[in-house]
C-alpha cells in the first residue's frame, strides 16, 4: 500500500505525511489522528529510499513504537522490519551503555528501582541530614538536571546542595548505578561535550510524539540529535501533564519561534470521542487562561452523542462496589473486558476497585508504576533474582544486606565501603573476607550475618536449573504479595520460552520499570490518569473525582502564580482522562464515559492519599466533588446519586 493511499490531498493529514520542510511542528488535540498521519510520514520516507537505520521515531511508550511497526508491516512498507521506534528514555539508556559513551561519562547505565533508593538515602543521612532532608535534596538535584538549571546564567549552587551532590554522585559511582532521572541529562551532557560523536549524526530524520511532555533536558537531546537531521515534532500543550517530571510545555509553544521557517500544521477534528464528550472537553479546557493558541477541538457528528454519566456515591466503599458492579454488568452485557478502562489518580481508590473487580471474577490488571514491587516480599525476591544473575550488582547487594535493619546497617556498610575504596576490592569480596574470618572490621557483625543468610539463599537458588522452577521459588503460586510480579515473569517467559537467565532478568526489569499497556488486551485495565496517555477505550470510567485528587491540593508555600499554573495542569489532566473514551459506531460501540466520586471516606485513608477533606466528621473525611465537574458545561448530564 502506498503511503498516500486513502489520504485526500489538501487535508492536514496529507500535509503532515507529505511535508518536505526540514522542520515541521504539528499541534494536534486528543483523538485527531496525529499517530495515523505520523505513520504515513514514516511510510513516505521509507518508500523514498531513506534507510530505516537513519529514521528515529521517538514515541511516548514502547507500545506506540510497536504499533507503528505493526501498521507499517500491514502496509507492506519496504524496510519497515528494520525500523526501530523507541522512547527517548530507552534510547538514552542504550546509548549510555555503549562502551565509548561509558568511557566518556564514567557512569554505568544501571538505574535504581524506586525501592532501591531507600538504602542510598540511609547512607546519605549523615552530617545532621534526616530522611526528609535527603529526599528533598535528591529531588532538587534531579530537578536541576531535568531543567538544565546548570546552563542558566547566574544559577546559584548552595554550598549544602553542592556537598550533598558530591556525596550522592560518589555513592552512585561506587555502586555503578544512576538515578532514573539522570539517564536523559547524562546523555545530553555527553552530546553537548562531544559535537563530533557519531551519536550527533546518527539519524537523518527524527519524529517526536508528545513533545509537550518532554522536559528541557529531553528537548535538548532532540535538538542536539537533529543538528543535521530533519525533525518533525508533534504535540499539544493542552495535554501537558507531567510537571512532576519537569515537563516543559513552553518548548512546543516556542519551538516555532526558534524555527521561523518551519511548517506549522494543526489537527482539530476529534475522530475518537462522542460529540457530547468533545463539547464537555472544550468547555473544561476553556477555563485555562495560559493558552497562547486557543485551538478548537471539533466534534464529528458521525461519532454520535455517546453515553455519559456522572455518579456520586455516599462512601468510598459504595463507590468501589458501584464501579465493580458497573464493570461486571458491562461484561455480562457482552462488553469485552479489554474495552474497559478504569482511571483513578490514587491507589487509595484504584487498588480497592482492582480487588473488587478481581473478586467478582472479571479479568483485571493494575497498571500503576512498579505496582508489581509494592510488597516487601516482591522486592526481596526481585533483588535476589538480580544478584543471582550478577554477583557484581552492588545496588542489589546493598539492598539485601540492609533490608532487615531499621538503619539499613548503614554504619557497618560504611566500613565495608571504606575498605573497598582503600583496597579496590568489590563489596562482595570484602563481605566474603569478613564472613570467612580473613578480615575483621569493627561494627560489621550484623551486616556479615545478613550476608551469610543471603549466600545461603543464593546457593539454594543456584541449584535450580530452569526458569519456570526459579519463578516458582521466588514468586510462589498463590502468594498474594508476589502475584503481580509472578504474572509478569510468566508473561516474559511465555513471550520467549528459550530465553536465558540474564536476558530474562533484563526483560523483566524493563517490564517493571517501563511498564507498557498494550492496546489489544483481554482484561480490564486500572491505572492513573497520567498512565492513560496514548490509550483509548469504548468504556472509560474516571473514579475519585473529588477535590484533593482532581485537582490534588497544591503544596504549601506555593506562590499565587504557581498555584494557578498547578491547577491548570490538573485541569489538563482531567481533560486527558475524559478524552480517552472512544466511539466506534460501526461496531455498535457508542462510547461510554462515567465519572464517579464519593461523599465520604475514612479520614486516615484520605490523609494517606494526600486528600485535604472539606471537614472531618468523626472518623470520616467529608469530601467535595471536583471543581472540574462544574466546568464541563451545559452538555454534561446532571450528577446522580449512586
Amino acid at each position: 500500500m502506498a503511503w498516500h493511499h486513502g489520504l485526500t490531498p489538501g487535508t492536514p493529514a496529507y500535509q503532515i505525511a507529505s511535508e518536505t520542510n526540514n522542520r515541521v511542528r504539528v499541534v494536534a488535540g486528543p483523538g485527531t489522528g496525529k499517530s495515523f498521519a505520523m505513520k504515513r510520514r514514516v511510510a513516505r520516507l521509507l518508500e523514498e529510499g531513506v534507510a530505516p537505520s537513519r529514521i528515529l521515531p521517538v514515541t511516548f511508550t514502547r507500545v506506540a513504537a510497536e504499533d507503528l511497526h505493526r501498521e507499517l508491516v500491514g502496509m507492506d512498507v519496504p524496510g519497515c522490519d528494520e525500523l526501530e521506534g523507541t522512547t527517548l528514555h530507552r534510547l538514552c539508556l542504550r546509548r549510555l551503555s555503549r562502551q565509548a559513551v561509558l568511557a566518556a561519562t564514567g557512569r554505568h547505565a544501571r538505574p535504581l528501582n524506586q525501592f532501591e533508593v531507600e538504602p542510598m538515602i540511609a547512607d546519605l543521612m549523615r552530617n545532621g541530614r534526616g530522611k526528609r532532608v535527603v529526599r528533598k535534596l535528591q529531588a532538587a538535584y534531579e530537578a536541576a538536571w531535568a531543567r538544565l538549571q546548570q546552563e542558566e546564567p547566574g544559577h546559584a549552587v548552595v554550598a549544602e546542595d553542592a556537598a550533598f551532590q558530591a556525596e550522592l554522585l560518589a555513592w552512585l559511582r561506587f555502586h555503578e548505578a544512576m538515578l532514573i532521572g539522570e539517564v536523559v541529562p547524562l546523555f545530553f551532557d555527553f552530546l553537548s561535550a562531544n559535537p563530533a560523536a557519531n551519536e550527533r549524526s546518527e539519524y537523518s530524520h527524527i519524529l517526536v510524539d508528545e513533545y509537550q511532555d518532554l522536559n528541557k533536558a529531553e528537548q535538548g537531546v532532540i535538538r542536539l540529535l537533529s543538528t543535521t537531521a530533519d525533525v518533525c515534532i508533534v504535540g499539544d500543550d493542552d495535554q501537558s501533564i507531567y510537571s512532576f517530571k519537569h515537563a516543559h510545555p513552553d518548548g512546543i509553544r516556542e519551538w516555532i519561534n526558534d524555527n521561523p521557517d518551519a511548517a506549522d500544521i494543526g489537527l482539530e477534528g476529534c475522530r475518537r470521542c462522542p460529540t457530547r464528550v468533545v463539547e464537555m472537553a472544550r468547555s473544561l479546557i476553556a477555563h485555562n487562561g495560559n493558552r497562547p493558541e486557543r485551538r478548537q477541538l471539533d466534534p464529528m457528528p458521525a461519532n454520535g452523542v455517546g453515553d455519559v454519566r456522572i455518579i456520586q456515591y455516599g462512601t468510598l466503599d459504595a463507590e468501589v462496589g458501584g464501579v465493580s458492579q458497573l464493570v461486571s454488568q458491562f461484561v455480562a452485557d457482552g462488553v469485552p473486558p479489554g474495552d474497559i478502562l478504569v482511571l483513578a489518580q490514587s491507589k487509595a481508590v484504584g487498588t480497592p476497585i482492582f480487588e473488587a473487580i478481581a473478586g467478582a471474577g472479571v479479568a483485571v490488571r493494575s497498571e500503576y508504576t512498579e505496582a508489581e514491587l509494592n510488597s516487601l516480599d516482591a522486592q526481596r525476591a526481585f533483588a535476589l533474582l538480580k544478584l543471582l544473575d550478577d554477583r557484581g550488582d552492588r545496588v542489589a547487594l546493598r539492598w539485601l544486606v540492609g533490608v532487615d535493619s531499621d538503619t539499613w546497617n548503614a554504619a557497618g556498610y560504611r566500613r565495608v565501603r571504606e575498605r573497598c575504596e582503600a583496597t579496590g576490592d568489590t563489596p562482595w569480596a570484602v563481605l566474603e573476607q569478613l564472613r570467612d574470618g580473613i578480615l575483621t572490621l569493627r561494627y560489621t557483625d550484623n551486616i556479615v550475618q545478613a550476608f551469610r543468610d543471603l549466600c545461603a539463599e543464593l546457593d539454594t537458588l543456584e541449584t535450580v536449573s530452569d526458569l519456570n522452577t526459579l519463578i516458582d521459588g521466588l514468586f510462589p503460586d498463590g502468594q498474594a504479595e508476589t502475584r503481580e510480579i509472578r504474572t509478569l515473569s510468566l508473561q516474559v517467559l511465555e513471550g520467549n520460552p528459550d530465553i536465558n537467565r540474564t536476558d530474562f532478568v533484563a526483560e523483566l526489569l524493563t517490564a517493571v520499570t517501563q511498564p507498557e499497556i498494550p492496546t489489544n488486551v483481554d482484561y480490564v485495565r486500572i491505572m492513573s490518569l497520567h498512565k492513560s496517555k496514548g490509550l483509548s477505550a469504548p468504556v472509560t470510567i474516571v473514579c475519585g473525582c473529588v477535590e484533593g485528587l482532581l485537582p490534588r491540593r497544591p503544596e504549601d508555600g506555593m506562590a499565587v502564580q504557581q498555584v494557578a499554573e498547578y491547577i491548570e495542569e490538573q485541569r489538563r489532566l482531567f481533560y486527558v482522562g475524559i478524552t480517552r473514551v472512544k466511539a466506534v459506531p460501526g461496531e455498535g460501540k457508542s462510547g461510554t464515559l462515567i465519572l464517579t466520586y464519593a461523599q465520604r471516606m475514612p479520614y486516615g485513608d484520605a490523609r494517606r492519599a494526600g486528600i485535604q477533606p472539606a471537614r472531618q466528621d468523626y472518623g470520616d473525611a467529608v469530601l467535595l466533588a471536583s471543581r472540574f465537574i462544574n466546568e464541563l458545561g451545559p452538555q454534561a448530564p446532571e450528577p446522580v446519586r449512586g
